[in-house]
């Protein structure tokens, strides 16, 4: 009883957020979760990281990742708004030019991490990183949504019940896929971009208008290796009237009930 009370004393109720929600699962194999994600509404920037690396050293690369971003783009905070006359190409170079400022500043800050080990190049802890910034730098224009991608962590638009993938996968399998299919399929999960091993990296950047009633889903592979795009979609369907919590826990348990093999990590964003 005793034991019951001081958890209540205790307890810390989830951060509430009005236009999104994020659930991240340890899965039905894995004994530690090493996925890591970020909100950040009053930004506009949404985040999910898959670190690698072994125990503990995955999570500590996808925490360094996201923490790292976010606070590089907390000090542009001021430069949105101060930056009024921008053209919507200028703005749109200028935002870009910012997020891979980021991802390189969070690459470095995990690059140097591994070094500082003992690490050669290509080794060491790294992630996974998919997001997007809902911004615009100038105050006449709508705001868009921009879009950053390293690795096989996903960013998807469902719209008028279709789900639409506006990410690529940095893995040695799409490149398969892309080249002809020539030879044996690589595995999935073996990719060639990433957080942290390499001392140079460039996030592949893209930029899209958004929508009315239109539903953002990013995810770490957990999910879309566990369950593919049509069960994604019918199950966005299926609970189009639950909140954005409900519909991220409806495709957590999707994924554990196909066998749950990786942490999972479900973010819903509704602009």
């Amino acid at each position: 009883m005793l034991n019951k009370f001081f958890e209540r004393l205790t307890y810390k109720p989830d951060i509430i957020y009005s236009h999104s929600a994020a659930i991240s699962d340890v899965g039905q194999k894995r004994d530690h979760n090493e996925d890591s994600f970020l909100i950040d509404e009053q930004l506009g920037l949404f985040v999910v990281a898959d670190g690698m690396g072994g125990h503990a050293a995955g999570e500590v690369a996808s925490k360094l990742a996201v923490t790292t971003m976010v606070k590089h783009l907390q000090q542009f905070k001021q430069r949105f708004q101060q930056i009024k006359a921008a053209t919507d190409d200028s703005s749109e170079t200028i935002i870009r030019s910012i997020l891979q400022d980021a991802i390189e500043d969070a690459n470095n800050q995990t690059h140097c991490y591994n070094i500082a080990r003992g690490l050669s190049e290509g080794r060491g802890m790294g992630t996974t990183l998919t997001g997007f910034l809902i911004s615009s730098l100038n105050e006449s224009a709508k705001k868009k949504l921009y879009s950053f991608n390293v690795g096989d962590s996903r960013t998807y638009s469902f719209h008028h019940n279709k789900l639409r993938q506006l990410s690529t996968d940095h893995s040695h399998y799409q490149l398969w896929l892309e080249t002809g299919k020539e030879g044996l399929a690589p595995r999935h999960n073996i990719i060639y971009k990433a957080i942290g091993p390499w001392q140079r990296i460039v996030a592949e950047q893209h930029t899209f208008a958004i929508h009315q009633s239109e539903l953002f889903l990013l995810c770490s592979d957990g999910l879309c290796d566990m369950i593919n795009d049509k069960q994604i979609q019918s199950i966005l369907k299926k609970t189009s009237k639950n909140t954005l919590r409900e519909k991220s826990q409806a495709l957590i348990n999707a994924a554990n009930d196909a066998g749950g093999k990786d942490n999972i990590t479900v973010m819903l964003v509704k602009p």
